[in-house]
């Protein structure tokens, strides 16, 4: 029986795993890489299916999503235009991106922007202010998502509504940086322009974290091969390198122990 249930669980998952044609930047998926947003459009078809594991986690961030509105309604806050459209234009008025919000909060005659985000729990408390979102290549995608959101509808505010998934929020306010803005702008004029053309842009310098985690690393890094590589033998490098990674899980571990440290601290008091 309980085989059968997670054959049966995995199939279902299957079932809302596909691939869709993107003919156009999307908003929430603005990447330090220009070549891999080129990708995303132009070679849609070749990004490699995610897994079950993956599809559940999607699954269970829109539940979460539901859940919050709904407490944020049951606390009285007018939450409004859930998943409406966004559409940013170029200056030539060409479509470049598009994306939906998670909605809107009228507040003292505003309609302030909203994006409620689950994470993991050790993410969770990783991120206690909007400078955290930059220690990660995909938080970094965050900020560039509700300011183009922001930018969109012209409002100088916005929040994003964290959660672990077990109970726990952070609200985080965004003001609307015009330098992050017009930087965003010009980006996706950039990629929109490689779309037209059916170009790409320049590598990146290689990043484990970017290009190691890439959907479209088989058909990028091999232009990095091509190029030869500069092998390096040298013995005190790599005892270096070797203990480097022996301690970086101790490392990822006293970050998180510290950040639960200060949480627990927090409700105790100011000192």
């Amino acid at each position: 029986l309980a085989a059968e249930i997670l054959l049966r669980r995995k199939d279902e998952l299957g079932k809302n795993i596909n691939l869709y044609h993107r003919k156009n930047s999307i908003l929430s998926d603005i990447s330090d890489c220009e070549k891999q947003m080129t990708y995303a459009v132009l070679n849609w078809e070749e990004r490699p299916l995610h897994d079950e594991d993956l599809q559940a986690r999607f699954a269970v961030g829109n539940l979460w999503e539901r859940e919050i509105i709904r407490e944020l309604q049951g606390l009285g806050f007018d939450f409004i235009m859930s998943q409406s459209p966004v559409i940013i234009k170029g200056r030539d008025g060409g479509v470049i991106a598009t994306g939906k919000i998670d909605g809107f909060i009228n507040y003292n005659g505003s309609k302030i922007p909203c994006e409620i985000k689950s994470m993991n729990q050790n993410i969770f408390n990783m991120v206690d202010s909007i400078d955290d979102f930059q220690k990660k290549p995909w938080l970094r995608k965050y900020i560039r998502q509700l300011t183009a959101y922001l930018y969109a509808n012209n409002q100088e505010w916005g929040i994003f509504i964290l959660t672990d998934g077990m109970g726990r929020r952070k609200i985080l306010p965004l003001a609307l940086d015009y330098g992050e803005a017009e930087f965003i702008l010009h980006r996706l004029e950039r990629v929109a322009a490689n779309i037209q053309a059916k170009t790409y842009p320049d590598l990146i310098p290689y990043s484990r974290e970017m290009c190691g985690k890439c959907a479209f690393a088989a058909i990028c890094l091999p232009d990095i091969k091509n190029e030869g590589l500069s092998m390096i033998d040298n013995q005190e490098l790599e005892a270096l390198l070797q203990e480097r990674d022996s301690l970086e899980q101790s490392a990822d571990r006293w970050e998180e122990c510290d950040n639960a440290a200060k949480d627990i601290a927090r409700t105790v008091g100011k000192d």
